[in-house]
Parts: C-alpha cells; structure tokens; sequence
C-alpha cells in the first residue's frame, strides 16, 4: 500500500513537472540599440541608398531562432528561413532616431525552456521577408546567447553579439525564370551533341 501511494505522488509530481515544462517560454528584448548592443542596419550595394548608411523607416525588421547553437552567415538578400530555425512572432520598424535601428517590443519564445539560443535579426522593404512585395531585404549573422529570461526573471538584450549588417536588393523573379531557361536551353544544346 505504502509504495502504491509513494508511486502515486511520484507520478503526480513527475506529470506537473512536465505540464511546467511544457508551457515554457523565454524573453529578450527586441532592440538593435541598446547598454551593449549595437546593431545597425545598413544600406548595402545595389539598394535605393548609400552604401553603408542607415535604412530609413521603411523597413521592418523581424527575428529567427534556432533552439540551441547554430552557425549562419550574414544574408545575401536571397535567403530564406534556414532549415530548422523558427520564425519569432514579434516584428517592429525600424526607427529614425538613432537611424537605422530597433526598438521594438519584448519578442517572446514560445518553446524556449532552457540553454543556448542562437538569433538572426532580419530586415525587409516589403510586407514580409522575401514576400513578392519586397525589393531589399537581409539578415543578421547568427549570434548566440547562452540563455534568455524565463519566469520571473528580469528580461535582457541581445548583447555585444548582435553585429550590424546590410539589406541587398532582392533580384526579380523574371531573372530567376531567365536563368532556368538559359540553364535548360544548355543542356538540351550539350545533350545534341
């Protein structure tokens, strides 16, 4: 009877344990300006700007995430959301003053329960990244913090390794579908002979 019981509580403990766990969720302040972050985002070549000054309040900026750590290299203004990162469902303009920066709200992560995080800051023209609509956009390097807030700890920032990058243009679809054809009309030649 004694162990029944014992095996019981054990049980009940064990499946609150897992119902805490599961309903998780880490916090970190969605800002490119910050004590000791300092992220701009930065016109790049090609785009309706001079290289290498802010973007102006056009864009919006959005974030990735990846559970754990991850390595990503600075976007090309082609990319998409990397195999097994996640999109954050928290989105803010870029704002005029400090040009070229976010100040944004705090961007919740719903499955985050503990260890590293590795984030990617993105930015875009459009109605969404790499949406039809949009004529420049790009991303941030991959850069990860050890741990985020959870609970009732104090919400922090991204921190010093959130590094500046730049949007690109986004090349237009007819180039892409050019491209296809010029590829196929190549190997039909080299098939002929």
């Amino acid at each position: 009877m004694k162990r029944k019981l014992v095996a019981a509580i054990l049980g009940i403990a064990a499946s609150l344990s897992l119902v805490g766990s599961a309903h998780a969720q880490g916090r970190v302040f969605f800002a490119t300006y910050n004590i000791t972050t300092d992220a701009r985002i930065n016109y790049g070549p090609g785009t309706a700007g001079a290289v290498g000054t802010p973007v102006n309040t056009s864009f919006t900026a959005g974030l990735w995430y990846f559970l754990g750590t991850a390595t990503l290299s600075a976007g090309t203004g082609t990319d998409t959301l990397p195999v097994g990162w996640e999109l954050a469902s928290v989105t803010s303009p870029v704002v005029s003053n400090p040009a070229g920066y976010v100040n944004g709200p705090v961007a919740n992560i719903a499955d985050y329960s503990a260890g590293p995080i590795t984030f990617a800051i993105t930015a875009f023209n459009g109605t969404a990244y790499g949406s039809a609509t949009t004529t420049a956009q790009g991303h941030s390097a991959g850069f990860t913090l050890p741990s985020i807030a959870t609970g009732t700890s104090g919400t922090g920032e991204f921190g010093p390794g959130a590094q500046a990058f730049s949007v690109l243009p986004v090349p237009e679809p007819s180039i892409f579908a050019l491209s296809g054809l010029g590829a196929a009309a190549l190997m039909m030649i080299r098939r002929k002979k």
